[in-house]
């Protein structure tokens, strides 16, 4: 007879272990088109609104999500992406209210009448990778 090492029971194929590192997840960071399209953008504003949070604490939520995930997180094409301790507040241009956040999420209820600019892709990419770590599907999308 044949008992598991795991688990004690009489079974005629032993579980195996396995390393707790082993489910460490893959998070793809969005691509600059992706993040242009102004569905995304409301799509973004609508999931941060809906946070619960002030504009000051969400950078918190941004650095908090993105430092604490131990998965890996690659840009489209494979390679790895990385955040530098200073980036978050260097994408919002260091403005320490976070005003552009509350303009942003203005757009949950009203339709933008023009694309995003490139020049907040910086901070729409941080807001998005975000969403993809801690909740995928609140903000509609699909990990990896």
């Amino acid at each position: 007879m044949t008992y598991c090492q795991r688990c004690g029971r009489d079974v005629c194929k032993p579980c195996a272990f396995r390393p707790v590192n082993d489910n460490k997840r893959s998070v793809v960071v969005a691509s600059d088109t992706e993040l242009l399209r102004r569905s995304h953008f409301q799509r973004l504003a609508t999931a941060t609104r809906a946070l619960g949070i002030s504009r000051r604490e969400i950078p918190n939520w941004i650095a908090d999500t993105i430092y604490g995930f131990r998965g890996r997180i690659t840009w489209p094409d494979g390679k790895p992406f990385e955040v530098g301790d200073e980036d978050i507040d260097a994408a919002f241009n260091d403005d320490g209210s976070f005003r552009w956040l509350s303009g942003f999420m203005y757009f949950d209820d009203i339709d933008p009448k023009q694309n995003p600019q490139r020049r907040v892709l910086h901070r729409l990419r941080l807001i998005d990778l975000a969403f993809r770590i801690s909740n995928p599907v609140r903000a509609g999308f699909i990990a990896k």
